[in-house]
């Protein structure tokens, strides 16, 4: 029970912070999601949790990348092969050959070895936080297709060179030969098998559409549970379990990119089932690290308190020295498949978008708790010096990233609402033309045309206030009707009365509500009959008052 109740509480916060962040965006939604997570660790059940680090690879990191690839251009990635390369797996190598001494260097406290680790944990780069941070620029599109093309291949380099440095730490033994070909073995190894299974998996897929099997149900379900079959198969081979999933995820995505695996359908349920599944992933890895972060403090704290501050720069050199290499590697080491008048930018560009984000979190979290039998002491110190890495590359990025691109707003959401908008009033304009039924007619009119404002956030007070000067006008013009001798003296008492209702009717609150639903239901079933009366129950009173009246 208290398991179930800790994975809801993630999830809570997970929406909480999202519904923050829609409204004040100027912060980044990760910083949210641990600034809740912290407020969730001063309850007890939130304190010192713990997670296997073995499942957290395949639950967490596995459905994020099959994800990411599925929907990456295959167009781009053939295009920027020659950068991929680069930026994937040279950039990697080199940070972390660099990172490793200089870091030991400083501060002999931290092993080689987990200088080594260190490094390989903070360069995998967050696309999706850069689509986020970055405003939208055709000016800059190159460089921003570069780096989700990045982002896709250096996790599982990074994964790859952490695991090795992990092993050189626990055995003690380190050889470059070996390690060199065991990196290659796992690199190759994991491309070829995830191609594999992804021809195997799309075979499948093509079978089920010819069988009429291509439901929702099916089709979403067996596509969810891949990732996870696809990255336990990998590793039993002992291949790089992570470039297994980035590859068949490529080869599955071609195939929609083609509109010929299933049906629209079946699409759209995809496509939202996977867009709840890594929002959720992605905000649960940062709300856990804001839930372990006062314990990691307190750990920290308890051994040497100075120490804190060492970690803090350390954190702080660590970055410097990672954007430093990103900057001069994406001006002279990558090619910009077009020329750019403002290549310096491009450049200052992808070094910012160098951010650390879920990936990086999800490798420190890999850091085992027990060496030998013995509890890792380093764990707590190397995870804090991440996550000063993660915050301090989300905050510059915030702030730096939109005055680098100074792009303009993206027509592409305006256009959408520009369509929407004409289709609801094409939909009111041909309703109106219908003669046949024009109560019921008026009735849905009223309802389409709420659509136009349904994006916009309602202001109560604001719609109440409206609402009183309309009836007070309405109410003026029955008098002046009333006194020119128009109406009579009881449609004016009737016309009032039913202004009255109206307005009673769409400022209601809830009791208000229930009362009108059982009042018009009773009403129009002794006028008509009890199943029409029945319905009108279930009915909105905005739209029952309108057919009862």
């Amino acid at each position: 029970m208290s398991t179930l109740f800790f994975i809801l509480s993630l999830l809570l916060a997970v929406i909480v912070a999202n519904i923050i962040f829609r409204h004040f965006a100027k912060v980044p939604l990760p910083i949210y999601l641990i600034g809740l997570g912290i407020v969730l660790a001063i309850f007890p059940i939130f304190r010192n949790f713990t997670f296997d680090p073995s499942l957290f690879i395949l639950l967490v990191i596995a459905p994020l990348l099959y994800d990411e690839a599925q929907s990456a251009s295959r167009y781009w990635i053939g295009r920027g092969a020659i950068n991929i390369f680069s930026l994937a797996i040279m950039l990697v190598v080199v940070t972390v050959l660099i990172v490793g001494p200089v870091l030991h260097g400083l501060f002999s406290f931290i092993p080689l070895t987990l200088a080594f680790a260190l490094g390989a944990i903070v360069t995998p780069t967050d696309a999706a936080a850069v689509s986020a941070l970055a405003p939208e620029n055709p000016d800059f599109k190159i460089p921003l297709t570069i780096l989700k093309n990045e982002s896709l291949f250096n996790d599982a380099s990074g994964i790859v060179i952490f695991d090795l440095s992990l092993v050189a730490f626990t055995t003690g033994a380190f050889s470059f030969r070996t390690a060199l070909t065991t990196f290659a073995a796992e690199f190759i190894g994991g491309l070829v098998i995830g191609v594999i299974i992804g021809l195997v998996t799309r075979s499948i897929f093509r079978s089920l559409i010819s069988l009429a099997d291509d439901t929702p149900l099916i089709i979403v379900t067996l596509d969810l549970i891949m990732p996870f079959l696809i990255y336990f198969v990998a590793q039993q081979l002992h291949f790089s379990g992570i470039l297994a999933v980035v590859a068949a995820g490529l080869v599955q995505g071609s195939e929609q990119d083609k509109l010929r695996l299933t049906s629209s359908r079946v699409q759209l349920v995809r496509a939202n089932v996977w867009e709840m599944i890594t929002g959720l992933l992605s905000g649960i890895v940062f709300v856990l690290l804001g839930v372990s972060l006062p314990t990691v403090i307190a750990q920290i704290l308890a051994g040497q308190p100075g120490l804190i501050w060492l970690l803090i720069l350390a954190g702080v050199v660590l970055y410097v020295i990672k954007f430093g290499l990103r900057l001069l590697w994406t001006r002279y080491l990558v090619w910009m498949h077009i020329s750019s008048k403002h290549r310096w930018r491009d450049s200052w560009l992808m070094a910012f978008s160098g951010i650390s984000g879920t990936i990086s979190l999800s490798l420190a979290f890999l850091l085992p708790e027990r060496i030998h039998g013995q509890p890792f002491a380093a764990r707590s110190s190397l995870i804090f010096i991440a996550t000063v890495v993660i915050l301090l590359s989300l905050l510059l990025s915030t702030i730096l990233l939109p005055k680098i691109v100074k792009g303009t707003a993206s027509t592409e959401t305006n256009d959408l609402k520009w369509w929407t908008r004409e289709m609801i009033i094409a939909g009111i304009k041909a309703i109106r033309n219908n003669q046949e039924h024009p109560a019921e007619a008026s009735i849905v009119i009223d309802t389409i045309s709420q659509q136009l404002t349904q994006n916009h956030l309602r202001h109560p007070r604001q719609e109440r206030r409206i609402l009183l000067v309309a009836n007070a006008a309405e109410h003026e013009a029955i008098a002046k009707l009333r006194k020119a001798g128009k109406i009579t003296s009881a449609e004016s008492y009737y016309y009032k009365r039913f202004l009255d209702l109206s307005l009673f009717t769409v400022s209601s609150n809830l009791l208000k509500n229930i009362f009108l639903r059982i009042r018009f239901g009773i009403q129009t079933a002794r006028r008509r009959e009890l199943r029409v009366g029945e319905n009108m129950f279930f009915t909105s009173p905005l739209i029952s008052e309108q057919l009862y009246w």
